[in-house]
């Protein structure tokens, strides 16, 4: 399945050299391994981006410079988790809990309610990666195929009133997610 990121590195993805030590939504930042942060939605990553730094209107859109990946991740062994508010809550506490359950049982990872963009849906992977050409065959287990789709761009204007920001309530699992107008931002 084809997922997105937003991510500025020269790679998408974190080895397993990479674990983060700041805490997320789904790792406490004292894991051994990395916790890869995706989206199913390719408005995800900018949504996610816009969540991150707070950015609440359009002029601090227009600001952004995105880089967006995509990423090709197969989904077979993930846990699809239904919606809760436990999972798109301020509190990250109950999806740490739960990723160091799945991490205890081997599981790679999970497709989990996005917080940032209601209606859609995002991928969280255990362990390291290593981004391989998008083209290109794969030679280890942990490759995943990667190409930068977008450089240097801002998030659509029409996006920002969709984003859930830290402190706004979540519309809960009853909500469809429409497309927005695609105006980008420095129209």
């Amino acid at each position: 399945m084809i997922c997105y990121r937003h991510c500025e590195y020269n790679t998408p993805v974190r080895s397993s050299f990479q674990p983060q030590r700041r805490p997320g939504r789904y790792h406490r930042g004292v894991e051994e391994e990395p916790t890869q942060y995706l989206c199913l939605h390719p408005l995800g990553a900018q949504a996610e981006a816009l969540r991150r730094i707070d950015a609440r209107t359009v002029a601090k859109a227009r600001a952004l410079d995105l880089r967006i990946w995509a990423i090709d991740v197969p989904l077979d062994e993930l846990v699809e988790l239904p919606f809760a508010d436990a999972w798109v809550g301020d509190d990250y506490a109950p999806c740490q809990d739960l990723a160091a359950t799945l991490r205890e049982s081997d599981r790679p990872g999970a497709i989990v309610p996005s917080a940032a963009l209601p209606g859609t849906q995002n991928v969280v992977l255990f362990g390291g990666r290593a981004a391989a050409p998008y083209q290109g065959a794969l030679t280890r287990p942990t490759e995943v195929q990667a190409s930068i789709a977008g450089e240097h761009g801002c998030a659509l204007e029409t996006l920002v009133p969709l984003v859930r920001f830290r402190g706004q309530r979540h519309p809960g699992a009853d909500f469809v997610f429409r497309e927005p107008s695609w105006v980008y931002a420095y129209a």
